[in-house]
């Protein structure tokens, strides 16, 4: 009896490429953003879940906010090479981190998170790869539909 085919996968490595334009990181062809601040709970394309439930996306939250800060060293470093006086500085920076930042670096926030948690820097990410091949398994059998479009 033949082997049933388990779903390609990409080699479990971090794809800079697959973060930066907001990819699933088990089949790296689907959106993990319907827009910038909706994020869908599966994956359109290999039905891998990002949403593990409540508190889920607290850690994000602390990597938003370092990404946020290293955005307002960025600007704040910028604008003092410019000549800038000290307090616009501080006011550039303090808009930079409370509203610039976390409406840019919230879906690469949570990118990175499902990501970290895939390659098993959260956990060793074998429960993930055992319900992908179940569920591609249940399809293959037509026990149930592939995801359709929310």
């Amino acid at each position: 009896m033949a082997a049933t085919p388990t779903p390609a996968s990409p080699p479990k490595k971090v794809s800079l490429g697959g973060i930066l334009r907001l990819r699933c990181p088990a089949c790296w062809t689907g959106a993990m953003f319907a827009n910038p601040l909706k994020m869908h709970p599966r994956c359109p394309h290999c039905d891998y879940v990002f949403d593990r439930g409540n508190g889920y996306f607290i850690g994000a939250m602390y990597s938003s906010y370092l990404l946020s800060l290293g955005v307002a060293t960025v600007v704040g470093t910028s604008l003092f090479l410019l000549g800038w006086e000290v307090w616009p500085i501080v006011g550039a920076c303090a808009v930079a981190v409370s509203v610039a930042g976390p409406l840019a670096i919230f879906p690469y926030s949570r990118v990175l998170w499902v990501w970290a948690e895939r390659d098993g820097w959260l956990h060793d990410g074998q429960e993930d790869v055992a319900t992908l091949r179940q569920r591609h398994l249940e399809r293959a059998r037509g026990k149930t539909q592939p995801p359709g479009p929310e």
